[in-house]
Order: structure tokens, then sequence, then C-alpha cells
């Protein structure tokens, strides 16, 4: 079953309790600039300087007025560089298919429940049965073809028949594109297939550019 309500208004619907929040860096802000030799200069989050997205005072105006160099930058990034935001990122990416994919940005240091009760209420209040981790194989691998149909023959009949959500990466490689692969097989394959309800768990960081870009642009609320 799936939620009567869709899935970004099931956010908007807890985005005012706070519970359910997003966290993003205050080394700088989207009003520093910089000058085009230091363009590609990088924070130690992993983002361009240029290209933060906290509207708020930063920590770099705090130290210099002038500009956005910080005296002796940190090189490690530690939770007192960020604060806690409203969830701006959240919406589905279009599919050739019938099925988008959801996604939302939120604090990776969120207490599970709020996050667990978010996914029941758009499974239509449906609890999961089983939880399948799948983690490991970040990189690409090979494997005999037996192995391989094994293994996702396996998760997708242990995933379909007991009303299970799988866990993986999100990314498109290693096992979690086995199963990515397995689960759009199950779909053609079967007629009236089960439900199956596969989440990919992913730092932000390690999105690339484009895609940050398309899944900040496909949200239906604006982004600062």
């Amino acid at each position: 079953m799936e939620s009567k309500q869709s899935w970004e208004d099931l956010i908007s619907s807890v985005k005012p309790n706070k519970k359910i929040v997003c966290r993003t860096c205050i080394l700088y802000n989207q009003k520093v600039r910089t000058s085009r030799d230091d363009a590609n200069i990088k924070c130690c989050c992993g983002r361009l300087v240029r290209c933060h997205s906290f509207d708020g005072e930063c920590l770099s105006l705090k130290t210099n007025k002038d500009n956005a160099k910080i005296t002796d930058p940190p090189k490690e990034f530690k939770r007192i560089h960020s604060s806690t935001v409203p969830v701006t990122v959240y919406g589905a990416l279009k599919s050739n298919g019938s099925i988008g994919c959801k996604y939302i940005r939120i604090d990776h240091q969120l207490p599970m429940a709020p996050i667990y009760e978010l996914l029941v209420n758009d499974c239509g209040d449906t609890k999961p049965g089983l939880i399948l981790s799948i983690y490991g194989g970040a990189k690409y691998f090979t494997m005999t073809e037996k192995l391989e149909k094994e293994i996702i023959r396996g998760i997708i009949d242990a995933a379909a028949t007991s009303n299970a959500w799988i866990l993986t990466t999100g990314v498109n490689n290693g096992v979690s594109k086995l199963i990515g692969e397995g689960i759009s097989h199950y779909r053609l394959l079967k007629p009236n297939p089960n439900k199956i309800v596969c989440i990919g768990l992913t730092k932000w960081g390690t999105i690339n550019e484009s895609t940050r870009f398309e899944l900040k642009h496909t949200t239906k609320v604006s982004i600062k």
C-alpha cells in the first residue's frame, strides 16, 4: 500500500515540528564571493567555497569581514562547523516507468524514530515484516553470472514474500546496482508484482555535482 498523501505533502506536514531537519556547513554562506584565482578552493566539508547554501551569518565573515578567507582554516570538518536548517531538498525523480524515485536530504545524525515514522506513513502505515541491510562491494567487481543471478533472486524473493524493506548504499555500482537491476527485472517479469521498498542511504557529499543540482531543482519548493 501507499500513502494517500504525496511524498511532498508528507514531508511538508512534518517540517513544522522540526523533528526532521537538514544539516549544512556554516563556515561559508551563499553571500561569500571568491576571486577568480580562488574559484576552485574547497572548504573542509568537501564543497567549493563559492557553492555553499547557508543563508545565515557564516564563520568566515565573523573572522574576516572583508573576504571569504579564514585565517588557519580547519582541515577537518567537525560538528561545530555545521548547523541544522529546514529540509528543502526532497521530491520524486521522473522515471521512464510508472514508479519514480523519492528522495530527501536530511541530517545524518537525526534519531531514527521520526525517519521510520515518515517511511511507514509513505507505505500506507504498513510496517516492514523484515529489514534487509545489503551493503558492501561499493566498487565495481566481477562474479560469475550464475552467482549473480542467485544473489539477486534470493534477495528479491525474500523481499517480495515478506513485505521487506531493502537498505542499500543507493549508488549505481557494486551490490547496490545489482539490487536495483533485480528489482527492475522483477517488476517486468511478474504480471502482478508485490511492492518492494528499496531505500538508498548515502552521504550528500558522495553524490556528484550534476546530480545534486538535479535534486535541488527537481524539488517543488524554492531553494536558496
